[in-house]
């Protein structure tokens, strides 16, 4: 089962949240951190038309203006051939090719996204999150228009990874970094290359995107990654560098796709977390707060 639309006009007729709670049959969930009551309809997958089917998650139609993200228990990640002529498997969420699967994954994806996401309304960032089914592995989100053929931003605050080889004579490893913001494409074929803001903004190439798109891109995704930052400082943890996948919706930029394990880098103290370690950690931070109370959340975004 997946989560159908709030029936948010027979919940606001109950002005406070323990007139919400008495009011409803003990079957139907009830979140009081959200302060909503959400109803579960019996609705399938395969009753929806399927959009795309990617390495990690399929994406379907929910209705005109929201789509549902199924997200898999797939890793992508590298094949390094040993000396002996075996073959050993590194998790990497960088990679094109899908290498096998970790049990739990993608319903620990889903939690860390909600975790975030909410975080992200109470700071009024903007994004796609509406809802999500945490035992189907489900999340219904804002149908976004991509940017161009699909973009992505990235916000580093240390030096690590492909900056230090695409910069090897400027920069140093893990060397601190200030608002420093980049785009990529997603293209795998070429490897996910920089896009520079004159490409991007150039007349000649359509535009791509607007000056004003940009700056906006860039604004949003500093104040997300800043945020991410901080709430992982707070608990011991620090974020080297994360990347946001981004949308319009109604003339909005917000963030789109994920918050998950497999978009960001991450240590402790000297040690870079792997992805699973990491992946186990948000659904931690998400457990602290009380949300898991229920197999199911639901909160209007």
């Amino acid at each position: 089962m997946v989560l159908h639309r709030f029936y948010t006009e027979q919940i606001n007729q109950f002005p406070t949240k323990t007139e919400r709670i008495n009011a409803f049959p003990t079957d139907w969930w009830r979140s009081e951190i959200a302060g909503t009551i959400g109803v579960l309809m019996p609705i399938k997958l395969k009753e929806l038309p399927l959009i795309y089917s990617g390495k990690t998650k399929d994406v379907y139609l929910y209705d005109e203006t929201s789509i549902l993200l199924h997200t898999k228990d797939s890793v992508t990640g590298w094949k390094i051939k040993n000396n002996d002529g075996t073959y050993s498997v590194v998790i990497d969420p960088g990679a094109n090719e899908v290498i096998g699967e970790v049990s739990g994954i993608g319903k620990k994806n889903i939690i860390s996204s909600i975790y975030y996401f909410n975080k992200f309304t109470e700071a009024n960032i903007h994004h796609h999150f509406l809802d999500a089914d945490i035992n189907e592995s489900t999340m219904r989100v804002k149908k976004a228009n991509k940017l161009g053929a699909g973009l992505e931003c990235i916000v580093r605050f240390y030096a690590l990874g492909s900056i230090l080889r695409t910069y090897p004579d400027y920069v140093k490893y893990k060397q601190p970094l200030t608002d420093y913001f980049e785009i990529t494409t997603k293209n795998d074929e070429a490897g996910d290359p920089r896009i520079s803001k004159e490409f991007l903004t150039n007349p000649d190439f359509g535009p791509i995107i607007t000056e004003v798109q940009y700056e906006n891109a860039r604004q949003l995704s500093l104040n997300a990654a800043k945020l991410i930052r901080d709430d992982l400082s707070q608990k011991g943890y620090t974020l080297i560098d994360i990347k946001f996948e981004i949308g319009v919706f109604e003339n909005q930029i917000i963030i789109i796709d994920e918050i998950s394990a497999g978009i960001m880098r991450v240590f402790k103290d000297e040690t870079q977390l792997s992805e699973t370690e990491l992946a186990d950690l948000l659904v931690d931070f998400y457990n602290r707060i009380g949300d898991l109370r229920s197999p199911h959340f639901i909160r209007n975004g």
